[in-house]
């Protein structure tokens, strides 16, 4: 009995966590959440491992967290496995184990966990081109999807749209992308229009995967940057530098994080809105560093020829129409930094309309925007002195929008967790 009192006062303890960590009360949260851990409540200490992570209201420790996500996975708690796993393949101030990740990934998505089963697809996809990981992928996506994931719905229903992993079926299709509208996945409306525009002759029904197909382990190919397209002078361009499906999870995931851009007043090192910069934008915490992030931010890292380790978050702008960042420099330019930006990596996630192009005035040169396009430039010369040739701009949008990934590399790892 009392057995049964103390888990009751136990859950209690975790359902008034979570109110106080809903209403923003963190500080409070957090306080409610390590009593209830320290007991073994594994949701409390999946959230307070959250918490950590991101530094709400709490010292930002990601070792506790992983420790934290490990108590938590060794009771089952599939979602604490998924975190877990996040952590280990992105190496967040902890040491990266791609081996473990992929165990933990593989063991929340047969548990059934949406965002496991969701990341699963994007990494099968990129395992290679043989039709068994394909299908593996599509699979993963469908089950995810017939669960009520939002953006799994979205790659589901671009697979079905493509025919990768399974037959085309324009129909189907057209109702998953629907449904994923319907969640406010940020594409799916677009892509809908486009596919009814097409007016398909195919119509009928996908080659799926059979349910029973076992979740494999798998090898992610080494990613080599490509040779660069263009040179001039400190700034490169690489095509191809994202898989599509890639770009379009950055889209959807950053859309609902977006907010007024910023500057950094050089006097306080604050940010503070400009004219200067019209756009909007996010950076990714801690948490949302998935495993598609981490392939992400390993093929930028690869272009910039640095560790990923010295990269800034993964920032994701938006340029609507009119919308622009006026010219500017990358570099820290005063005292206040003992770090430096000595590299920046951009890359295109969508195909613009019209203008949106970057410009690089003292070089004389223009970029132009297209889905998946990376372009690196150097800010400092091989003494790490800042360049002032770097000066550039992002040019107004005239039709459409211009979505951007960016990293900016230091010359140090870069201190997430100081």
């Amino acid at each position: 009995m009392s057995g049964n009192v103390s888990e009751a006062v136990n859950r209690g303890l975790f359902k008034q966590a979570v109110e106080l960590f809903t209403s923003g009360r963190y500080a409070d949260a957090a306080s409610a959440l390590t009593r209830a851990a320290d007991t073994g409540d594994a949701e409390a200490q999946n959230l307070l491992g959250v918490m950590h992570l991101n530094g709400m209201s709490v010292a930002q420790e990601p070792r506790r967290s992983a420790a934290l996500f490990a108590a938590a996975a060794e009771q089952g708690l599939k979602e604490a496995r998924y975190n877990l796993s996040n952590l280990l393949y992105n190496g967040l101030g902890i040491r990266r184990d791609e081996t473990r990740a992929q165990e933990e990934l593989l063991a929340a998505a047969r548990a059934g966990h949406r965002p496991a089963l969701r990341s699963l697809g994007y990494l099968y996809h990129l395992a290679g081109g043989e039709e068994r990981w394909q299908r593996l992928s599509t699979r993963c996506f469908h089950i995810a999807a017939e669960a009520g994931d939002p953006l799994a719905k979205y790659a589901y229903g671009m697979r079905l749209a493509l025919g990768h992993g399974t037959g085309v079926d324009m129909i189907a299709a057209l109702q998953w992308l629907s449904a994923a509208a319907r969640d406010r996945v940020y594409l799916a409306p677009a892509r809908v229009a486009e596919l009814r525009r097409r007016a398909p002759a195919t119509t009928g029904k996908s080659v799926l995967a059979e349910r029973g197909m076992e979740l494999e382990p798998f090898d992610l190919p080494r990613w080599i940057a490509p040779q660069p397209t263009r040179s001039v002078a400190f700034m490169s361009e690489y095509e191809d530098a994202l898989d599509p499906y890639l770009c379009d999870h950055l889209i959807n995931t950053a859309m609902p994080s977006l907010e007024p851009s910023g500057v950094v007043d050089p006097k306080t090192g604050l940010g503070l809105r400009s004219e200067v910069r019209t756009s909007y934008s996010m950076s990714f915490q801690a948490s949302m560093y998935d495993a598609v992030v981490a392939v992400s931010l390993r093929r930028i890292a690869a272009i910039a020829g640095l560790p990923a380790e010295h990269a800034e978050p993964v920032g994701v702008l938006r340029y609507g129409p009119g919308q622009e960042y006026r010219p500017h420099f990358d570099f820290y330019d005063d005292a206040q930094h003992e770090v430096q930006r000595v590299s920046t990596v951009f890359v295109y996630l969508n195909d613009v309309a019209e203008g949106g192009g970057t410009e690089f005035p003292r070089l004389g040169v223009t970029v132009e925007p297209k889905r998946a396009k990376a372009v690196k430039f150097l800010n400092c010369d091989a003494a790490g002195k800042p360049n002032p040739e770097t000066l550039h701009a992002g040019l107004p949008v005239i039709r459409g929008e211009k979505w951007l990934a960016t990293l900016w590399f230091w010359d140090r790892p870069f201190l997430w967790f100081a």
